[in-house]
């Protein structure tokens, strides 16, 4: 994965193709590299290359309030450096073990018991092993952060719901072991956040030594200077057009307090700074009538408070397209037959459809979702073209169980029974495959093609030819070698005592969805999808009409073939 950093690192830690010679004596570029980092959002904390080193460890406030700047520049600070069992032996005493931590012996007498962050531990007489880049699990944990390989990152979810990158772990890999460059970042005020709550500064040493391979004698002949202040000091020299070094630490302190980060969360809590969006709706309390209004808790009323404000309960309408944001992605969204979860962010209660074909939810509900949401829903917002669903009706104003009908929900438990005891003709499907099937919620092609396709994945591809051909063979019938498990399956339906015609019939809706899944395909065959969709929709109206019929027919044909024959 490349950056910014990485990309700023690279010239500094490889000697380039032209103008080499200018590249060799100007090692300081170096050190301006690192003034800029440190006063930008990302931070380094190690970094690796035939041409720069940089290693970083955070050290208390009180001992390095004022720097000793000759005591750090002896310290030496190894990347081996990790806790360990101490096995002594000697100096008038038996033995003794002991357990002890990293920066106890670092050269210097600045940093002992400081905390190291970064870890690169051999595996003593593994060939091929590759060390890891290891982390402080004290940091990590703190900041609440877990690696995700695929990011080369240790990540969380922000407000929103997305994955960021916390710390990222770069690695620019070349085919010369010796010129790989490796990288640690962490963002600015996570780290400023961590030294607030630790007391403690960044303390960084350094080493940018530039010379050619293979053209070098030594520094014997170099001028060495010194520069010094109170965060940074290195020490550099030049071999004109050969090769120069700058070597020395910098130390970054933050002004962050735990009294700032009392404020931001004060801040956060802060309810009264929070935005709300207006939306159409149909106020239930006042004849019905259609009127915008804030969703904010001022301009909204429960039932129980006596005022002329709308109830929260106050229905809202949006076109269908709403959903398919949530819809495309499983991942981030957790979309549910009746509510809505964005991963470690927000909830939306409740919603449906109406016979209009219109989603819809309670004003009320609507507050609940980051201002953010509740715009991209406001983009959405019309007035109604129905009321509300009758299920809507009986469970949230009504405070009834729903008597109307699901047949995708019966079919979900169909499976989920077959999954918990799974017969020998039956592949469990898992709550994965089972949770990603849904009604479709508009009349895109796009997405009846999508939802057929996982409604065939979960029906279809559960059975086992294996298993239905043991049946058919129990059951006295035959079979031929190529026939499929629907095939097989309307054979077995006969041996039961059912008619062929019957079992014909029971058969047909699996047939028809394994055929739709064929036109459903984006790669299948224009002439045949086209047919597939004008017939579906001059059937029912719209394809989410004729997904919930195959769904019907789907589950009463699961449930008899079940009963019949599979039991």
């Amino acid at each position: 994965m490349r950056s910014r950093i990485l990309d700023a690192l690279l010239p500094l830690a490889r000697k380039p193709e032209v103008n080499s010679e200018l590249w060799l004596e100007n090692a300081v570029q170096g050190i301006d590299f690192l003034k800029g980092n440190f006063a930008s959002d990302e931070i380094l904390l190690f970094a690796s290359g035939p041409h720069l080193h940089f290693h970083s460890v955070l050290t208390s406030n009180k001992v390095i309030q004022h720097p000793d700047h000759e005591d750090l520049y002896l310290a030496h600070v190894f990347l081996a450096d990790a806790w360990s069992i101490q096995k002594v032996y000697g100096g008038g005493e038996g033995h003794r073990v002991n357990l002890e931590p990293p920066l106890s012996n670092p050269g210097c007498k600045s940093l002992v018991g400081s905390e190291k962050l970064i870890f690169i531990r051999s595996f003593d007489d593994v060939k091929d092993f590759d060390p890891p880049i290891e982390l402080s699990q004290k940091l990590v944990h703190a900041l609440a952060l877990h690696y995700m390989d695929e990011r080369s990152a240790y990540c969380r979810l922000d407000r929103k719901g997305d994955i960021e990158d916390v710390i990222s772990v770069y690695r620019d890999v070349n085919h010369d072991p010796w010129q790989q460059v490796r990288a640690v970042t962490i963002r600015q005020h996570e780290l400023a956040t961590y030294m607030a709550l630790t007391s403690s500064s960044l303390f960084a040493h350094f080493d940018f030594t530039r010379f050619a391979s293979g053209n070098f004698a030594g520094w014997e002949d170099t001028k060495e200077d010194t520069f010094e202040a109170k965060n940074l000091f290195f020490r550099y020299g030049k071999m004109p057009s050969h090769a120069s070094y700058a070597k020395g630490q910098i130390i970054l302190r933050s002004n962050l307090t735990q009294d700032d980060l009392v404020e931001e969360w004060k801040a956060e809590e802060n309810e009264s700074t929070r935005q709300y969006a207006s939306f159409m709706i149909i106020d239930r309390k006042n004849d019905n009538a259609l009127v915008e209004t804030s969703c904010g808790p001022d301009f909204i009323v429960n039932y129980f408070t006596k005022s002329d404000l709308p109830w929260e309960v106050s229905p809202a309408f949006f076109r269908s397209d709403v959903l398919l944001k949530y819809k495309s992605d499983p991942e981030k969204y957790t979309f549910e037959d009746r509510s809505i979860s964005c991963r470690g962010s927000w909830h939306l209660t409740t919603y449906d459809i109406n016979d209009a074909g219109q989603v819809h939810t309670y004003v009320g509900y609507l507050a609940d979702l980051p201002y953010e949401e509740q715009l991209y829903w406001k983009s959405f917002n019309e007035p109604p073209k129905a009321n509300i669903s009758d299920r809507a009706f009986q469970t949230d104003i009504l405070g009834k169980f729903s008597t109307t009908d699901d047949p995708l929900l019966d079919l979900k438990d169909i499976v989920r029974n077959l999954d918990k005891k799974p017969p020998a003709w039956w592949k469990p499907r898992g709550s994965e495959i089972i949770d990603a099937v849904h009604y479709p919620a508009t009349d895109s092609a796009s997405e009846w093609g999508n939802e057929i396709l996982a409604l065939d994945h979960l029906l279809t591809e559960g059975f086992l030819v294996k298993g239905l051909r043991e049946i058919i063979k129990k059951n006295g019938g035959s079979f031929e070698k190529n026939w499929g498990s629907l095939k097989i399956m309307e054979m077995g339906l006969s041996l039961s005592g059912i008619t062929d015609a019957k079992a014909m019939k029971i058969v047909a809706p699996l047939k028809e969805l394994h055929t739709l899944r064929n036109f459903a395909k984006a790669h299948s065959n224009p002439t045949e999808r086209r047919a597939a969709l004008l017939n579906a929709r001059k059937a029912h109206g719209t394809l989410r009409e004729h997904f919930f019929d195959l769904t019907k027919r789907l589950s009463a044909s699961y449930s008899t073939i079940i009963s019949s024959i599979f039991s």
